[in-house]
């Protein structure tokens, strides 16, 4: 990975944003800092403008972990897309495939409620209705807590699709879209011939190891393995970045491409 405000990571940003591209972006850990409870997260008000100017100009994409009601909130600005559940949530034209993702998350909240060993190990479930996330960052014991997940995730019927993140484990229901899916039919979508994406983490690395060379991605904190093309030290660089975006794409973006 290139750090993003080296000279070859400056000529990387500087040459994809003059294409006026899908600026594509997480929520936690990237436009917002990681919190202990996930309720209380909240995106720096200098981001929020950045992205409401930007959001103004081009078309941006949220693609976060969260249910999109719960991302909903924490903006100021509307994006032109906002994709929730990892991919499950928000895709134009999934809204029939989305409902048979919750009826299988309805099965496996059912199946967890009965697992003891989860509460035991103070493992928290959080239910975002077309997928789960089990949350042991207060885990007095996270290796416990990871063993217990592990063999009641192993009970679930029909099987969950495992996607492993900052003391997380979330659980996508078989056929449901990851993020490296979503951009794909975001691209389609949107007919873009390039897209910046950012973000944070292991569920990132669905778009991270997409590989297209229209596509830049930089993740938030280097990560030995990680499959993104750019990074940042840590997550105070993001309102760093976002500046930058705004700067050059003040100077050399056509005005309003794709706007709204």
């Amino acid at each position: 990975m290139i750090y993003a405000f080296s000279p070859e990571g400056v000529a990387c940003l500087s040459a994809v944003i003059a294409t006026g591209p899908l600026l594509a972006f997480d929520i936690d850990g990237t436009l917002a800092p990681i919190v202990d409870r996930p309720d209380e997260a909240r995106l720096p008000a200098a981001v929020q403008r950045c992205l409401a100017g930007l959001a103004r100009s081009t078309e941006v994409a949220i693609i976060t972990g969260r249910a999109v009601d719960d991302a909903r909130r924490m903006l100021r600005f509307e994006p032109r897309y906002l994709i929730g559940n990892h991919g499950a949530e928000g895709l134009p034209g999934w809204r029939e495939r989305s409902a048979g993702f919750a009826h299988a998350v309805d099965r496996w909240r059912a199946t967890l409620a009965r697992c003891a060993p989860l509460s035991g190990a103070g493992v928290l479930l959080e239910d975002k209705r077309y997928s789960l996330s089990l949350h042991y960052r207060h885990a007095p014991d996270r290796d416990a807590a990871c063993r217990a997940i592990r063999g009641c995730v192993d009970r679930l019927d029909p099987a969950a699709r495992v996607i492993d993140g900052k003391a997380v484990v979330n659980l996508l229901p078989a056929g449901a879209p990851d993020k490296g899916d979503a951009l794909r039919a975001l691209i389609g979508e949107t007919r873009r011939g390039s897209v910046l994406y950012v973000g944070d983490d292991d569920t990132d690395e669905t778009v991270f190891g997409l590989n297209l060379p229209s596509v830049l991605t930089l993740r938030v904190e280097p990560a030995e393995g990680s499959q993104a093309a750019l990074f940042l030290r840590d997550q105070r660089e993001v309102l760093t970045l976002m500046q930058h975006i705004e700067r050059e794409w003040t100077r050399s973006a056509p005005p309003r491409a794709g706007g709204r």
